[in-house]
């Protein structure tokens, strides 16, 4: 396990290399809120990227430190009778053919007049687009969002929004909320929104005129309520849309209008309102990982994805990015709208979620790849000190027992020293995403830098816990922990010590795999009619399970700490006849080949010495052992016997008594191979 320090991790981030693979920041980007290195960020690598968008020389969209898009909307003000010039700059990724691809949308409608691609062989694509403009002609005063689509040749797409006004020629007058003209004015052919049952918007003009109130209903509109005058109280009104109309007295000037939003905040899948109108906290499956999902708000506002960190404020749209790397888990979105004023207790905050589940199996707790081992951390009361309860987990499908009554304080940390005595601890794995039950948790649940999870948050019960490093996608862990409201048990005096027990082998079949890469499995049969197809099997390899020594890992028994070597079972090539014990009898692997002609064993090959490694033999020349009998025809078999064993060792109760049984199991993995030679 490598140690873990802050500045590993911001290298990491600046080069890419975490499995976030962030993308680099444009030089001269803006950064729109700072995030600490260990904060929750995970950004898919290779991904198409906006590194710059500017409207008329004033930059509106740039890359934060993590990789994510930032946007000013509703901060730029078109002036009147004047076009919209448009720098951008995107980059892509790619491998030989790499395409760079530029969309453009005005209120969702397409304008495949601006559109453009460019293609390179290079496999970082930047694209300093040609400044293009959209005439005046095509820009009528009032409220607008600019979609950017950049798409790579493998389908993936980076999309963002931006939201502008352009002012009116003869609009010198302004609108603002609530009983003074103070603050920002509020621009015509907006929604606003009352998040609650009912409530009120005040809003004041600079100049006299007359204000009308309408409800719309099954798309019809009825006046309600007029009043003419500066300022106006509109209300109060109950759940459903309004318009507030207001038409100056000043017949030079053109009216303003509002939609009004009482209600629930309403979150719909797609570009705008038409989508699917989901349900608070609605569960929909993103059709592939990796992938986007589009949602859409009535209104601006705070979008936020648990685990992944993606964010985005003040906007109506969010493009989430579905990563693979959470296969079988949930994502869950959260919307929080832009509050604004209104009469007290008539309108509340409000936030919306959602969930995406992510498609592909979960992470399985079986034992087979020990690649992160956690400590569970509890402190039973206030006067009490936090302790360790237990060290060393590793992923398992057996369920950890933790007792508190009541429940107080309960971690699992990725290091019981660092979470204890904020120090570097060498095996630390660093800052993680945690999921409980399969669904992505927030930062509420987590401590100051994402290496622990509080358990005691959560009712007591049995709950499935997955751990993913942000360092290395390769480290996870997946275990059961029992939150159990009681008195613990008393302890049977007799426990397995940890050099005692060894980890279950995977299940994963063996193979040959001959020099032009082609592989064989069990019970396959090969037909040669030629000695050219012998020539084929003259370098022959093993693709099978085995146990492999990944560095030293430290147990902690009778409060001393020991280190002994770490093992892992792993999968690749090796040695025929070859034997692997870097631990011991806690976990070995050897295998043991024949060659048979007619029922008899021509050819075999195993390992020596139980006591020691055996590396055994690279390749197997099966045309020459076919020499060696003369080449007669028939059938020859090769025969490989896969021995994958571990000691165990489990502490049974029977009649109040107990006993520890400690066994060495072995299981034997058969490839059989038939070569017909004619």
């Amino acid at each position: 396990m490598k140690k873990w320090v802050v500045s590993a991790l911001l290298v990491c981030l600046a080069t890419g290399t975490l499995m976030s693979g962030v993308a680099t920041p444009a030089l001269g980007a803006m950064t729109a809120s700072e995030t600490k290195p260990n904060s929750q960020h995970f950004k898919p690598a290779q991904q198409p990227i906006h590194e710059t968008i500017g409207f008329n020389n004033y930059q509106v969209v740039g890359v934060d430190a993590n990789g994510w898009n930032w946007v000013k909307n509703d901060e730029f003000i078109l002036p009147p009778g004047t076009p919209l010039d448009i720098d951008l700059v995107q980059t892509t990724y790619g491998s030989g053919s790499n395409l760079n691809k530029y969309e453009i949308l005005l209120d969702n409608v397409a304008m495949p007049a601006l559109s453009g691609e460019k293609r390179s062989e290079d496999a970082v694509l930047r694209w300093e687009v040609p400044r293009f403009s959209i005439p005046e002609s095509q820009l009528s005063a009032g409220v607008h969002t600019l979609t950017f689509v950049n798409s790579d040749g493998k389908g993936q797409k980076s999309t963002v929004h931006v939201r502008f006004q352009v002012a009116s020629r003869s609009n010198n007058f302004s609108i603002f909320e609530g009983e003074k003209e103070e603050g920002e004015a509020i621009p015509s052919d907006g929604v606003m929104g009352i998040f609650g049952l009912h409530g009120t918007k005040t809003f004041t003009s600079t100049v006299s005129g007359t204000w009308k109130l309408f409800i719309l209903e099954k798309g019809t509109k009825k006046e309600m309520k007029s009043f003419s005058g500066k300022t106006y109280k509109a209300g109060p009104m109950m759940e459903g849309q309004y318009e507030v109309v207001f038409t100056p007295d000043d017949v030079n000037l053109p009216s303003w209008t509002t939609t009004i939003h009482v209600g629930s905040v309403d979150l719909y899948q797609g570009r705008d309102a038409n989508g699917q109108k989901l349900t608070p906290n609605q569960k929909i499956t993103a059709p592939a990982a990796p992938s986007q999902i589009q949602l859409y708000s009535l209104f601006p506002g705070r979008w936020w994805v648990n685990g992944t960190g993606q964010t985005l404020t003040d906007s109506q749209y969010f493009d989430v990015v579905v990563p693979d790397t959470f296969a079988g888990m949930a994502l869950t979105v959260t919307f929080e709208p832009i509050s604004s004023k209104s009469t007290p207790g008539t309108s509340r905050s409000e936030v919306a979620t959602v969930q995406i589940q992510i498609p592909g199996t979960p992470s399985a707790c079986g034992p087979s790849e020990p690649q992160v081992t956690l400590d569970l951390i509890t402190q039973k009361n206030k006067g009490s000190s936090l302790r360790i309860e237990k060290e060393n987990l590793y992923s398992s499908n057996n369920t950890v027992n933790v007792y508190q009554k009541p429940i107080h304080v309960v971690w699992l940390s990725t290091a019981a020293d660092h979470f204890l005595n904020g120090s570097d601890v060498q095996g630390d794995e660093g800052p993680g995403v945690w999921a409980v039950n399969n669904v992505i948790v927030d930062n509420s649940k987590l401590n100051w830098d994402h290496t622990a999870l509080d358990l005691s948050t959560y009712k007591p019960e049995r709950y499935k816990i997955n751990y993913y490093s942000k360092r290395d996608p390769k480290q996870t862990w997946c275990g059961y922990v029992q939150v159990v409201e009681d008195n613990a048990p008393t302890r049977s005096g007799l426990v397995c010590d940890q050099m005692e027990s060894g980890v279950a082998p995977p299940s994963k079949p063996m193979s040959l795999k001959t020099k032009s890469g082609k592989t064989y499995s069990n019970e396959e049969k090969v037909v040669i009619e030629s000695s050219e197809d012998l020539d084929k099997w003259q370098e022959v390899t093993l693709l099978a399970s085995y146990v492999e020594r990944t560095g030293t890992k430290k147990i902690k028994q009778d409060g001393r700490n020991y280190y002994m070597p770490k093992v892992e079972w792993a999968y690749g090539e090796i040695g025929f006849g070859s034997r692997q014990a870097p631990n011991g009898d806690q976990m070995i692997s050897e295998n043991r080949t024949e060659v048979l002609y007619d029922g008899k064993v021509i050819y075999s090959v195993k390992p020596g010495s139980r006591d020691d490694d055996d590396n055994g033999i690279d390749e197997l020349n099966i045309k020459k052992i076919i020499a060696s009998n003369d080449t007669k025809p028939g059938e020859y078999t090769i025969r490989v016997t896969n021995t994958l064993g571990y000691s165990s060792c489990q502490v049974l109760s029977s009649n109040r008594s107990y006993n520890k049984q400690t066994a060495f199991k072995e299981n034997d993995e058969i490839l059989s191979l038939t070569i017909d030679v004619q």
